[in-house]
């Protein structure tokens, strides 16, 4: 391959990088966009592969800043544990970076499995990280036995999370230390991830249940003057008291997480739309740039009722609801299909602080997606290599059709 890595030349591509560029040549080198043209460019002498976009639509790979891929889970007793996500499940929607973490669960789920799973998304092909701590633990459970240390030393690590702000859980408030651990974490994070170059950021879990939802940070933030964008906090659709104090976060300056999964549709009665809970941020005058999206994939949080967790038919979070919600911001609710990319991307990338994530233009990391006419997903590519073309997966974790295989 000589001085370059593997080549491949995109052409053809109607490009949004997110912002849209119309058609463009793109040249990936190894694992790296290494050039951006408009059409017609060619590379004579050297070998390249091809790959001709046909005037599909080409956006950068999504990124998922919440997902539970050692299989959330467990607040129904062991049997209601999830299993481990694979790769596949992610690449066939988009999500070509993933950030994973802790839940409910981490007795028979810890640090230790979590780096490792991690590891193993990067072998298949993906770029993962991962968050230290678990839902529910105050202190968190870290690798090291430390937050400094896990972020200063352990790679794949880039922040805390999910964290709650009570340690009973979503449904609950509580009288632990609570909005005061959550500002000692975050001291910690925020020093360390400057010592190593990494987002130090926390992901938040709030109860949205009672009185309580994000006053408390409020006034962490008027007391402390942290950081308000150090911290994400998540499926802030779960509620209708949730969703205002989310809108104040958000006109001053915070990011606002909007869970796919969260939908009444989806058995989360109380929930709003996440697509009317973009609307409804856009309205209130918070930037575009400020919002996110993530699934809160692969976890499977019981229903509260009257402080008791009960079964529900559809607690499960699949990672595809990234995807689908993207999709019905741009043909429902008619939201440009640039705006709706950085939901997904550039605003994830910004958020988490991954410099080589979530655009396209020379020396960013080759993640992409090709979309037919109706914006379902196509092809993907992941650091330059395919991992879905046409639909068709090519690219499973080690163990994915063996499984298959001794199901038939």
């Amino acid at each position: 391959m000589g001085l370059y890595g593997a080549m491949k030349l995109i052409k053809n591509a109607n490009l949004y990088a997110p912002e849209p560029l119309g058609m463009s040549d793109l040249l990936i080198s190894g694992e790296q966009i290494l050039h951006v043209s408009e059409p017609g460019f060619t590379l004579p002498g050297l070998e390249v592969e091809v790959i001709d976009a046909e005037g599909r639509a080409v956006s950068p790979g999504f990124i998922d800043n919440h997902v539970h891929v050692l299989g959330g889970g467990g607040g129904l007793g062991f049997r209601s544990r999830v299993p481990e996500l694979q790769t596949s499940q992610l690449t066939r929607v988009g999500t070509t970076t993933v950030i994973g973490m802790l839940g409910f669960d981490q007795s028979t789920k810890d640090m230790r499995g979590l780096v490792g799973k991690t590891k193993g998304f990067v072998g298949d092909g993906i770029t993962a990280y991962a968050l230290t701590g678990a839902t529910l633990r105050h202190p968190v459970p870290t690798l090291t036995g430390d937050i400094i240390d896990d972020i200063a030393f352990i790679d794949s690590i880039i922040g805390v999370g999910e964290i709650s702000i009570s340690e009973l859980g979503y449904g609950y408030d509580s009288l632990g230390p609570g909005a005061q651990y959550i500002a000692e974490a975050l001291v910690q994070a925020l020093l360390v991830g400057r010592l190593a170059g990494k987002g130090g950021f926390l992901c938040l879990q709030v109860p949205p249940y009672f009185e309580q939802c994000l006053k408390p940070l409020f006034t962490m933030l008027d007391t402390s003057h942290v950081p308000i964008n150090q911290m994400i906090p998540s499926h802030v659709n779960q509620t209708e008291g949730y969703m205002l104090d989310a809108i104040q976060w958000g006109q001053r300056g915070g990011w606002v997480d909007v869970g796919a999964n969260y939908r009444p549709d989806n058995f989360y009665e109380r929930s709003i739309q996440p697509a009317e809970a973009v609307t409804r941020f856009v309205e209130a005058g918070i930037s575009v740039d400020q919002i996110l999206i993530s699934s809160d994939g692969n976890g499977a949080p019981p229903k509260e009722e009257k402080g008791e967790a009960v079964p529900s038919r559809a607690n499960y979070g699949h990672v595809g609801s990234l995807h689908m919600v993207w999709r019905q911001l741009i043909e429902q609710n008619r939201l440009p299909p640039e705006d709706a990319l950085r939901l997904v991307t550039s605003n994830v990338a910004k958020a988490c602080h991954l410099p080589q994530k979530g655009q396209i233009r020379a020396g960013m990391d080759a993640d992409l997606i090709f979309f037919d006419k109706d914006w379902q997903v196509d092809t993907v590519i992941a650091r330059g290599q395919e991992m879905v073309r046409n639909k068709e997966i090519l690219v499973r974790g080690m163990f994915e059709e063996t499984v298959l295989e001794g199901l038939k």
